[in-house]
């Protein structure tokens, strides 16, 4: 497991690495392009102009896509660990316990859950005005969404700091059962 946590860091400084690089390149290639626009554009610098601008569109696009790729992965995610939906590493919190999916707290959680809901109604609309398609992503939304209230739970429980806290989380985890 040490050896996960260690990719798993190493993972991530190179993507740090890589924010801080991306960063810096953009924040010097709008100084360049806004010294040019002072000087005023001339011949002599429009190829120049040209390339800047070229480069900037590449990084804003690239960190367009980056934030899109996220936004996809936390919507449609297919790889579960096991039928509770446990995907992903699982990672080790600041007191050793294992937390629900690396850096993913519960406000991310809800606020996922949330989405896939609106995600739902929406395919349930879509089905419900005839677009029979709709009816397997509706199915798909439906089934994240429950799985994630499942791992949410679980989430609660390893959190759990006392007996009464456990007490509580397994009288709501009944009332869901009963239903």
């Amino acid at each position: 497991m040490e050896e996960q946590d260690k990719l798993v860091n190493q993972e991530h400084q190179e993507q740090e690495q890589n924010k801080k690089l991306s960063k810096e390149v953009k924040k010097t290639v709008e100084e360049k392009i806004s010294k040019i626009l002072e000087m005023g554009i001339q011949s002599d610098n429009v190829d120049y102009l040209y390339k800047l601008i070229d480069i900037h569109k590449d990084i804003e696009n690239e960190d367009y896509w980056k934030v899109k790729k996220e936004g996809i992965m936390m919507r449609y995610r297919d790889n579960y660990d096991d039928e509770y939906g446990n995907y992903g590493r699982r990672m080790r919190d600041s007191r050793g316990r294992y937390m629900a999916r690396g850096n993913y707290r519960g406000g991310d959680m809800i606020e996922d859950m949330r989405d896939m809901y609106d995600e739902y109604s929406e395919n349930k609309e879509e089905y419900g005005r005839g677009n029979y398609r709709a009816k397997d992503d509706t199915m798909k939304s439906l089934d994240y969404m429950l799985k994630s209230v499942v791992q949410f739970m679980q989430m609660l429980e390893e959190n759990a700091d006392s007996e009464e806290e456990m007490q509580l989380i397994k009288k709501y985890a009944r009332k869901i059962s009963e239903m």
